[in-house]
């Protein structure tokens, strides 16, 4: 049996002296989509994260928002077109791989949807690849993510189907039930590793339990390209929803894409079988904030590696364990 480790297993240390006269010299862009991401990091497709205003705001700071799916066909076509207006090509959207996919894609791709993502739970299925088989004849140039998996085995499924970058986490989310439901759940970290151990061409995603900038600062300095995040977002002014006042104190809905609520508002009036958690976040003011908290800590953390780019800040990276 196999021993994973979790984020908190983990801590980075720097063996090489800093040259970087500031953390400001550190520059974490990465080429993602035929873009280059000044910050590696994209939103998540959840229904109370990315909506018009936070793929906006995130193309603004220099990451990119993926559209959620989590509404009608037209309806996402219609804030797919209003993101483009103001964010230009750096938004991305989500499709699934059942019922109005085939729709779904062709629409937004017509609409000029560049980045597809295949949002689904269980990226290592047959439904994946038909769909994937399926997307790649009809529009080749199409830069496609599928996910998410979070074993060697799953990643290399994906990347043999061609998909350009994978996402890489199963359960790890700050709403996400699939552990207790379920059984399965794999630490991010363990599986990021995993797939670094047989990526040949795939972008990797580290997806799933990125709660600080140094969870994420650990991910890439594990391999991955990039992350996504979704509760850290959740809470902002930009996020979908309205802000609520629980005694005195200011919230934000976030709700697992298979909880209760979002099932019934995508058709299931009565769900059967509920994978996904609904809270409250705490308001956080302008998702600005949020990036360049993150920003200045993933900079921080390469300046003490020596690093001035995530390849400097990966080879000169060290580990230890701490459980």
């Amino acid at each position: 049996m196999q021993e994973a480790f979790d984020y908190d297993d983990l801590s980075l240390v720097p063996r090489v002296p800093s040259t970087l006269p500031h953390r400001a010299d550190a520059a974490p862009g990465v080429d993602f989509a035929g873009f280059r991401l000044e910050v590696p990091l994209l939103g998540s497709p959840m229904p109370d994260v990315c909506g018009v205003d936070m793929c906006v705001a995130l193309a603004g700071q220099g990451a990119m928002g993926i559209l959620h799916r989590f509404q009608g066909v037209a309806e996402q076509v219609r804030d797919f077109t209003m993101a483009r207006a103001e964010a230009g090509d750096a938004v991305g959207a989500a499709v699934g791989v059942t019922d109005d996919h085939r729709e779904r894609f062709s629409r937004l791709v017509d609409a000029g949807c560049r980045v597809i993502c295949l949002d689904t739970a269980n990226g290592a299925h047959s439904q994946v690849a038909e769909a994937v088989g399926w997307m790649r004849s009809q529009a080749p140039a199409a830069f496609l993510i599928a996910g998410n998996v979070a074993s060697a085995e799953g990643f290399a499924f994906l990347e043999a189907l061609g998909v350009d970058a994978v996402r890489v986490g199963i359960a790890g989310g700050s709403v996400c039930e699939t552990r207790t439901e379920t059984g399965v759940f794999v630490p991010t970290p363990y599986a990021v590793a995993e797939a670094v151990s047989v990526r040949n061409r795939a972008l990797i995603i580290g997806d799933s339990g990125v709660r600080t900038p140094g969870d994420m600062c650990k991910l890439l300095a594990l391999g991955a390209d990039c992350v996504m995040v979704g509760s850290a977002l959740a809470g902002t002014r930009e996020a979908p929803g309205r802000v609520i006042v629980v005694d005195g104190k200011k919230y934000k809905i976030m709700r697992g894409a298979a909880s209760f609520s979002v099932q019934q508002e995508t058709g299931r009036d009565d769900p059967e079988y509920v994978e996904g958690a609904e809270t409250m976040v705490p308001y956080k003011g302008r998702v600005t904030d949020v990036i360049q908290r993150y920003l200045a800590g993933l900079r921080s953390s390469m300046s003490y590696m020596d690093a001035r780019t995530l390849d400097d800040y990966r080879r000169n990276v060290s580990f230890i364990r701490l459980r």
